[in-house]
This record gives C-alpha cells, structure tokens and sequence, in this order.
C-alpha cells in the first residue's frame, strides 16, 4: 500500500499583475506546512509538482524546513498533468457568453466573492461543453488528471504531490465517483496548503483526508488561513 500527499499551493497574488505567485502569507504557510512535515517525521520517496511558480515557489518552501537536517526531499518531478486549468479564460469566455451580471447587476470581478461566483457558473458551463475560446475541453482536463493518477499510483512509498485546487478536486471526483457539481463545490473551498491524503492499492484510492491544515490550526497561525 502506497501513501499519496496532495497539497494545494501556498496563497498566490490575487487581483494583482501576476496571480502566479505567492504572497508573504504564501510563503509562510508553505514554510509552516515543512516544519509540520519535519515535526511529525515524514520523509517522502517521491515527489511532484506542477510547473507553474506558484508550485515551484510553494514547494521551495516546504524544503527549507528540511534543509538543515538529515531529512531530505527527493528532487521534484515536474509536470504540466498537475498544472491548474486557465481559470482565468473561463471566467472570460463565461461573460462573452453571457455578461457580467449577477442577480441583474454588473460585478467587480476583482472582489475575491464575485470573481468565484463567476467562476461556479464558468466551471458549470465548462463541464458542458458550452464554453467557446478555450484552450483546453473538460474532457482532455479529466483525461490528464486520471493519467497523472495512474502514475502516482504506480509509485510506492510516500509520495509528496503539489498542484492547485482544479487537480486537487478532479482527484477527490475520481477517488470518490463524485457528481461534477460536487467536484466543483470541492475545488471552491479548498485551502491554501490544504493537505488531501490517499492510501493506494494499485489504482485503487482510499481518502484518509481532505483539505486538512493542522500547520494553520493552532491560535498563532489560523489567521493565515486563505483558500485563493
């Protein structure tokens, strides 16, 4: 039986110039989620990683609470099967379809609420097929997280993985043959560094946990609790 460690990136810049990469908050909580690691004696046979900064730059932080001691993490492997879907192009293309209106009444897209409102609907519609201009179907998104599963699971040991929330929650569908309206309500909640836990048995996946921050949980630290 094989342990697989899914954790979505640290904090990243929304509304800023470049979403793709992590604020000081960010930071912080990858730095808190390796010393959680190290504390609790977790040593991982491999590790993952999407290709975006805000990957690289979280799982950066993970490793410095490794680097001064005998524990060491194995280089990552990188790929683009762990990468986020274009968020940003679906929300787009959502509104050239349909507006920018909720309940009759034009939103700010850089307020948090209403930018992930959008991004409900988006999703919804993406899921259909009914979304025009983007670079990637539902169909190849899906095909590329079931194929990044069947690699993990071919590994053995504890393998670490860091992605985003779309691979984190299209995962957890395929694990638990969830509806995607329920996937898609599990991506819009998932924490930043929020630790996603699987027991494998071949390509069998059993959860053991979801969305977990015990790195955060404690009075000093839940204040950086974020989910963007």
């Amino acid at each position: 039986m094989a342990e697989i460690v899914v954790v979505r990136h640290g904090q990243a810049a929304f509304a800023s110039d470049d979403y793709d990469r992590l604020t000081e908050v960010g930071w912080e909580q990858a730095r808190l989620l390796g010393e959680y690691f190290f504390g609790a004696e977790q040593q991982f046979d491999a590790v993952f990683s999407g290709t975006m900064r805000r990957h690289r730059e979280t799982l950066s932080g993970i490793h410095d609470a490794f680097s001064l001691s005998t524990i060491t993490l194995p280089a990552a492997q990188e790929t683009s099967a762990l990468n986020e879907y274009d968020f940003h192009r679906l929300v787009d293309s959502y509104i050239e379809m349909y507006g920018n209106k909720l309940d009759g009444v034009s939103v700010d897209l850089a307020n948090a609420s209403s930018f992930y409102r959008f991004l409900r609907l988006a999703l919804l519609a993406w899921s259909r097929d009914e979304l025009s201009n983007v670079a990637e179907p539902w169909s190849a998104f899906e095909q590329r997280v079931k194929g990044i599963l069947a690699t993990l699971s071919a590994v053995k040991g504890r393998v670490l993985v860091v992605t985003s929330g779309g691979p984190v929650s299209a995962m957890l569908r395929e694990a638990l043959n969830l509806s995607v309206a329920a996937m898609i309500a599990s991506n819009l909640q998932t924490k930043n560094t929020g630790v996603t836990r699987y027991f494998t048995r071949g390509e069998q996946f059993s959860l053991n946990m979801f969305n977990a921050v015990p790195h955060l949980e404690m009075a000093p630290h839940r204040h950086l609790i974020s989910y963007t």
